[in-house]
């Protein structure tokens, strides 16, 4: 695990502050509803940052790190809402192809309506990773599916070789890592009991022997922070989350007006934190939702390169 971080990143959060600003809950989605009606400058700005897409890169230092992880990378995907997604598969393709990652993940909120199943290949088709390319659900990818169509979602991601966890996780020996998959929280499909299953049945304390002398990295894909209670419970190196698009819209010096999550409410909608002693990053999303705007709230890509030490983690935006 990293070294701890500053107080400010540190956190111990319980369940008592879940429901806190829910009562403001429509409200503000009627605030960022009619943002844009402030003015033509706001709307452009807003409507230009919607293409404004950042690369975030990040170095991760663990003093347990598998070797077989020392150097390698994931790059991180989420939220792309592909119904009113402007930004070209092109874009994506290009920035994804030049870093060369080992490990590609999507946290989730890939599609929004059934028409979007037409658009996967030119989004998620051109994608690569040395050792594989990984996908939870989101609310959306669940919200206006038939089963039928579900399953079709499903198979053409499979063509297209995406490896879905649904409360699943696989083993990549190579790299002695588990990549743990909970299904999305925000529906209540999450079980992150049955998502930690295998490998808790795989590397028991009655398997000690055959383990690796290093315990394996686990990294943890949902697309809601709302199951780290659990996570935190089970054991994570590193938790990737997204749903909370950084809030989409945030007036300069104001907190956003939209989380949708217990840990947004509480000020954590983005970036990297510690939280419960679980290593978490909230991806700011690539699309957006309810309205195809964001303002001061850029789309972004992620890149984490892991390292052995204990170093602070490093931050780098593009």
């Amino acid at each position: 695990m990293p070294d701890k971080l500053p107080s400010l990143l540190t956190h111990n959060i319980s369940r008592r502050n879940f429901f806190r600003g829910i009562g403001g809950f429509i409200a503000n989605h009627w605030l960022q509803a009619a943002l844009p009606l402030g003015g033509v400058g706001i709307l452009g700005y807003a409507n230009y940052e919607t293409l404004a897409l950042k690369e975030e890169h990040w170095d991760l230092f663990y003093s347990n790190l598998p070797a077989s992880l020392d150097g390698k990378s994931i790059c991180q995907l989420s939220d792309l809402h592909l119904e009113t997604l402007r930004i070209s598969p092109e874009s994506i393709t290009q920035i994804v192809t030049a870093q060369k990652p080992d490990l590609l993940v999507i946290t989730g909120d890939i599609i929004s309506t059934r028409t979007d199943l037409d658009k996967l290949e030119r989004y998620l088709g051109g994608l690569t990773a040395t050792y594989g390319k990984f996908i939870v659900m989101g609310n959306n990818d669940y919200s206006n599916l038939s089963r039928t169509l579900f399953k079709r979602f499903l198979q053409e991601l499979k063509r297209l070789g995406w490896t879905t966890l649904l409360n699943d996780a696989l083993f990549i020996s190579r790299l002695n890592l588990w990549v743990i998959g909970v299904d999305d929280p925000a529906t209540a499909h999450d079980n992150v009991d049955l998502a930690y299953q295998k490998v808790f049945s795989t590397f028991s304390p009655s398997s000690s022997p055959k383990s690796p002398s290093t315990p394996p990295f686990r990294l943890v894909l949902a697309h809601s922070t709302d199951c780290l209670d659990d996570v935190a419970k089970n054991g994570a190196d590193l938790l990737l989350a997204g749903h909370t698009h950084g809030g989409q819209v945030r007036l300069p010096g104001l907190q956003p007006l939209i989380t949708n999550t217990y840990l947004g409410d509480l000020g954590f909608y983005e970036g990297y934190h510690v939280i419960n002693g679980v290593p978490l990053y909230i991806n700011r999303g690539i699309g957006e939702s309810l309205i195809p705007l964001r303002l001061n709230v850029p789309p972004e890509i992620a890149f984490f390169s892991l390292h052995q030490g204990n170093s602070q983690p490093r931050h780098t935006s593009r």
